[in-house]
């Protein structure tokens, strides 16, 4: 390897199904992997999404792309001219883009290295290598740590294939080395570069996950990594090492200050798969927002989950500032969560904390999710009348999709539903990708279609006053109003 002594890394132009909203918040995962290793390399991050927001163009097909247009990444790539570039793959959707960044960079010097992580990359790397002449280096799992060992081992002059984490070509072999344990010590890791982004760029989107916002600027953090529950859908837990681990309250609490006090951060989005599943630090955080004055907003646009969710938790959660919680759902059947899922969630309970949460005049979201492989009609049926039954505020409905590295994944493919490579990059949340004896994947679709319209025409009949609550403000809000436009015509 030449030795590494200039870094870019890049958040690629996103790929987005029509039928959602184009979102734009600060890629957390390229954010810490500069914040660990700033202080070794010469550093420059791009996030082509949030700069090129305004450009969109067709991505094959069915998909829309937005973000800076290739031949200006490529441009910026020449000017930095950089030893590595590393780019992020959060999802399988996003692949096809870190193929054409990574090819830029060739473009611009063959002796470039390219690297790129993430869930997508992770559970599929031999695929990726062979997709992609121009990708030099994988990185599975965690990623800091082999990053830097990366770094370290050119100047060394150390084989690669020695690196824990790392997948490479070896001649016409992929070399897969071995996992890296997960970072046991999440306060040892340093925050997150967010000065090296055009922090205000976000907020001046407006457009975060799960669109809603009541202050800006704000800003999204972690204060966990894993989870300690092992849904068949899901790759979080696999993803990072099997092991459910937290950042202290106080970590957490020293991040937050930095943000409000040299950024002037107003609100957080809490991107924990499981924020509160420990109740004591949860509480234990709450509480220091409370006692340090923070005065900001919250929300937990990717869920969280509600069996811990007690009635002196959600006191706290109310008192430090939160307006709305979104609710992992994913199903309103039993037999669904239990047997097919084996989510840890009984509708009982999800029902109870709908009632505490709304109770307590905090707004309500959800995902649910149809079309798993064994699932009936009926059972997705009970999924659409129990949301009628939680009359929450919101709720999103989507098209189960079989994800890289999560056993129903697996199950998929014993069941010839997929083949390994099918879903590789063609995965969205709107449409299904198969049929089952059950169902087809046209059915689904016009179904989602038809319960999009019926759900939300539904609720401004039912509570015209909480509709006009949570969909007034947008009407000064241009850019999301602009988008929510697009999605209810595509829909």
């Amino acid at each position: 390897m030449r030795p590494i002594s200039r870094v870019m890394l890049i958040y690629p132009p996103v790929t987005f199904a029509p039928q959602s909203m184009k979102q734009c918040q600060l890629p957390l995962g390229l954010a810490y992997l500069a914040g660990t290793i700033r202080d070794e390399v010469e550093l420059k991050v791009l996030d082509a999404a949030v700069e090129g927001w305004e450009h969109e163009e067709p991505a094959g097909e069915k998909y829309l792309r937005y973000g800076l247009p290739l031949a200006e990444i490529e441009r910026r790539i020449a000017a930095f001219s950089p030893d590595l570039v590393g780019m992020s793959c959060l999802f399988s959707s996003q692949f096809r883009n870190v193929v054409e960044v990574a090819a830029a960079a060739k473009r611009v010097n063959p002796e470039i290295l390219t690297i790129t992580g993430g869930t997508h990359v992770t559970f599929m790397p031999e695929y990726c290598l062979r997709r992609s002449a121009d990708l030099d280096f994988i990185c599975r799992g965690e990623g800091e740590e082999t990053l830097l060992d990366l770094i370290r081992a050119s100047r060394e002059g150390r084989d690669p294939t020695g690196i824990a984490g790392l997948v490479l070509r070896r001649g016409g072999e992929t070399v897969v080395n071995p996992t890296r344990p997960p970072i046991a010590d999440l306060d040892s890791i340093p925050f997150p570069a967010r000065d090296l982004f055009p922090i205000e760029a976000y907020s001046r989107v407006g457009i975060p996950m799960g669109t809603v916002f009541k202050n800006r600027p704000y800003m999204n953090l972690i204060t966990s990594r894993g989870c300690p529950f092992h849904c068949t859908f899901c790759s979080s837990t696999n993803f990072w090492g099997n092991r459910y681990r937290m950042r202290s309250a106080e970590n957490v609490l020293a991040e937050m200050e930095q943000l409000t006090r040299d950024f002037g951060i107003r609100e957080f989005k809490f991107f924990d798969d499981n924020l509160t599943t420990n109740q004591e630090r949860a509480k234990a955080l709450f509480r220091g927002m409370i006692e340090r004055r923070l005065g900001v907003t919250w929300n937990t646009p990717n869920g969280i989950h509600v069996v811990s969710l007690d009635e002196e938790m959600l006191d706290l959660i109310k008192a430090s500032g939160c307006f709305e919680l979104t609710l992992a759902v994913e199903s309103g059947d039993e037999d669904v969560l239990k047997n097919i899922i084996h989510k840890p969630t009984r509708l009982s309970q999800l029902e109870r904390a709908a009632r505490l949460i709304k109770e307590r005049g905090i707004v309500t979201n959800s995902f649910f999710i149809i079309g798993f492989p064994g699932e009936t009609k009926e059972q997705i049926q009970h999924t659409l009348d129990f949301s009628l039954r939680l009359d929450l505020d919101r709720m999103s409905l989507f098209v189960y999709n079989p994800l890289p590295g999560t056993p129903l994944f697996d199950e998929c493919v014993r069941r010839g539903f997929i083949t390994p490579d099918q879903m590789a990059e063609d995965a969205d949340y709107f449409e299904g990708r198969f049929d089952t004896p059950e169902w087809t994947r046209e059915e689904l679709h016009a179904l989602r279609r038809r319960w999009f319209w019926r759900y939300n025409a539904g609720l401004l009949l039912r509570h015209p006053l909480r509709f006009l609550r949570n969909y007034l403000p947008l009407l000064f809000r241009p850019r999301q109003t602009l988008e929510i436009v697009k999605r209810v015509i595509r829909n």
